[in-house]
């Protein structure tokens, strides 16, 4: 597994490709795990997880060889150090539209004097107190290979792109198209929509910061790789699992049936 998600981007022969998984049943991580995806992206926003489902998600995930990084519900800074401190690999914020919400839900993920993140040493990231290198190696993690994530979703957050991307200690951006085209009023394939998700493409890789965003096939993959992003997200646990079971189902129906 990869130390951090900016390694894995380094390491990968394209962009690092990662799904969100709501499912806490470790049989599912286990199959999404061993599926070959470089991380994921553990729901909290949109599927009903207990931060011990969380943490039993990240302890399979990351002994799987499988990065788990965390989308949390909102800017609130608990549980998010929780899930650092249980040995997340990154935390994503979602609608961070300005760059005093950037600077705000940073700095909750940054050990002083960089930020107000406190100390867990004697946690699962600190290996209970063992971590080779000590306390110095767990805030060295921290600060330096934890990614913190904005999610660009509103309209307001494209007005403020350039500014959000200078942001002391953010990471990468993420642009969620989904909840891009609500607050754009836009239908999904809407032109406004796909040039809003370049404009953010665009200016992070000017900046140099990590961005991706959803993928929803091959083709498109392909052209968000071309345009720079360093990470894609391919859908989600329940999609795969749906897909594959209405995959075959009409496959076996058409053959006994000859429609």
């Amino acid at each position: 597994m990869a130390a951090s998600l900016r390694a894995a981007i380094e390491a990968a022969n394209g962009p690092a490709l990662g799904t969100f998984v709501k499912v806490p049943a470790p049989e599912v991580s286990e199959i999404i795990a061993r599926s070959g995806f470089d991380f994921v992206v553990i729901d909290t926003e949109h599927a009903l997880l207990s931060v011990r489902d969380v943490y039993s998600m990240i302890v399979v995930y990351s002994g799987l060889g499988v990065l788990p990084l965390v989308r949390v519900s909102d800017h609130g800074y608990g549980d998010a150090q929780r899930y650092l401190d249980a040995g997340a690999a990154g935390i994503l914020v979602p609608h961070v539209s300005n760059v005093d919400q950037a600077q705000q839900v940073t700095r909750q993920l940054l050990f002083p004097p960089a930020g107000t993140r406190g100390m867990g040493f004697a946690g699962r990231a600190g290996r209970w107190g063992g971590l080779p290198g000590g306390r110095s190696e767990y805030v060295r993690y921290g600060q330096q290979d934890a990614v913190r994530m904005a999610m660009i979703e509103d309209a307001q957050a494209v007005e403020n792109i350039a500014e959000i991307l200078t942001t002391d200690g953010l990471d990468a951006a993420f642009v969620g198209p989904g909840d891009l085209s609500l607050s754009l009023g836009v239908a999904a394939g809407d032109p406004a929509l796909g040039a809003a998700v370049d404009t953010v493409i665009t200016a992070a890789v000017a900046a140099g910061v990590p961005v991706g965003t959803v993928v929803s096939s091959p083709e498109d993959a392909r052209r968000r790789a071309e345009q720079g992003c360093g990470f894609l997200m391919v859908g989600n646990d329940t999609g795969l699992i749906r897909s594959a079971a209405t995959a075959a189902l009409s496959s076996h129906r058409a053959a006994v049936t000859g429609t």
